[in-house]
């Protein structure tokens, strides 16, 4: 039945003290955020991290309640509110109270614009970070992003904190674009590339978020790709509508059900899972450094566990950032927690530990190769993931196919099947993709083909 009383459950709230007990209890905020409109408090409360514009009972945005005092509210209710201490459960007063806790932060920006002053590179001999990432981003404003990346890739060869900060700084670098082209994210796009991870298409969308007011969200996120030079390429329109995914969660403080709520207002299946793997990326290791809310240190696998059904493939695919850090990057650990994940997700947490193998193994093979023997009979999904990885860090197919033709041979078609699937980004017409695929595929140029989504031509 309709939870009448949910709908104005913080009535009384009004007149407590501010400094009442801050603590959270061990609640589920995406549960929380379902029970929430399910039981028709959307109806009655303004709440931004719901969307909801209710004016009969309190503004919750105002109220700002922790999670505690939203339990004591439903179990001791004051005025007119009925007591709900026995017509909830504790788990959902617990999950609702999560959710109305957690979302008092949303709609606060994490990131900064970019703002170009005289760092240069020469400057930051001692590898310090800020330098680097200011420095990057000042010649990707004055030079133009071409000539940025490439000397950032140049120089990620040779120097480890460039090469171990070089997601962050691509970040910075999109951003810098972007107000060099006067926030045209079209013009910025056409410009870029995928090194490392992407990060630059990420770094033009979130600072394209940045100062707009929250009911154009998702308007703006509709119509932030859909330029012709970006929408006709398929390559450049999953970059931008990913990034949408980073951009989303940076703008709101890390509200996760708010974020994949505005990818849910894509306009097709292509557009929201894109953008909700941007927003499981960005929760699970944030861009800058933040620790989002909707993690649980008593359960690494969450809200995996918890998300809808149409989430959990982007979720699980990018668990493993979480889990590596919560075992302090044990990879033995992470495999066996892998495990324990909803059965029929093992697999893509697999995929996940593999992306995460090839990161921790840099140019080593062999590294990788060993951390995939952890994943025992899901070594296949492991070493799949790692080709994909190096196609996608090196914007390029050579190092991937090198990977691949070292791989126990039982996994090796599988595993040019990942290289083929994001190659096919890089060389994106049937022809394009079967010269490539055959440059670093030998033999195997049919199973890169085939990743690909292409049906080879005989020859």
């Amino acid at each position: 039945m309709p939870l009448l009383g949910a709908a104005i459950l913080l009535g009384a709230l009004l007149l407590t003290s501010c400094s009442g007990d801050r603590s959270a209890p061990a609640g589920d905020p995406v549960a929380g955020k379902q029970l929430f409109a399910e039981s028709g408090c959307d109806g009655c409360h303004t709440f931004k991290a719901a969307d909801s514009k209710g004016t009969q009972g309190p503004d919750l945005d105002a109220v700002s309640p922790t999670p505690g005092k939203v339990v004591r509210q439903l179990e001791h209710p004051g005025g007119l509110m009925p007591s709900y201490a026995s017509r909830l459960s504790s788990d959902e007063k617990r999950n609702l109270a999560a959710f109305v806790g957690a979302g008092n932060s949303s709609g606060t920006a994490v990131a900064a614009p970019f703002r170009a002053d005289s760092k240069r590179l020469g400057e930051c001999v001692d590898g310090n970070f800020e330098c680097l990432e200011q420095a990057f981003g000042n010649l990707a404003f004055n030079e133009g992003p071409k000539i940025a990346l490439a000397r950032l890739q140049t120089m990620s060869t040779s120097n480890a904190p460039v090469q171990a900060n070089c997601h962050r700084i691509t970040h910075k670098m999109g951003s810098a674009a972007l107000a060099r082209f006067d926030d045209k994210v079209a013009p910025a796009f056409v410009e870029g590339s995928t090194f490392c991870f992407s990060g630059y298409y990420h770094g033009i969308i979130e600072r394209a978020f940045l100062g707009q007011p929250a009911d154009k969200l998702k308007p703006l996120a509709r119509r932030l790709c859909a330029d012709a030079s970006i929408a006709d390429n398929n390559f450049l329109l999953y970059q931008c509508i990913h990034g949408i995914g980073h951009g989303v969660m940076i703008y709101t403080g890390y509200d996760l059900p708010g974020s994949l709520k505005t990818c849910e207002g894509l306009k097709d299946d292509f557009g929201q899972v894109s953008c909700s793997g941007g927003v499981f990326m960005e929760n699970f290791n944030s861009s800058y450094g933040v620790t989002s809310k909707y993690l649980r240190k008593n359960d690494p696998i969450y809200p995996c566990n918890s998300v809808a059904e149409r989430h959990k493939l982007q979720c699980y695919g990018l668990v493993t950032a979480n889990i590596l850090r919560m075992t302090n990057y044990d990879q033995r650990k992470t495999a066996d927690i892998c495990r324990r994940s909803e059965r029929r997700w093992v697999g893509m947490c697999f995929q996940s530990f593999g992306r995460d193998a090839s990161g921790m193994a840099g140019n080593s093979a062999a590294k990788a190769l060993a951390s995939c023997k952890l994943a025992g009979e899901r070594e296949g999904d492991c070493l799949y993931a790692v080709s994909r990885d190096i196609v996608s860090f090196d914007a390029g197919g050579r190092r991937a196919g090198r990977f691949c033709a070292q791989v126990p041979a039982r996994h090796r078609n599988r595993c040019y099947v990942g290289l083929g699937s994001v190659l096919v980004s890089l060389a994106p017409t049937p022809q394009r993709l079967r010269a490539a695929c055959r440059r670093v595929s030998g033999r195997f140029t049919q199973a890169c083909v085939k990743g690909g989504g292409q049906t080879a031509p005989q020859t």
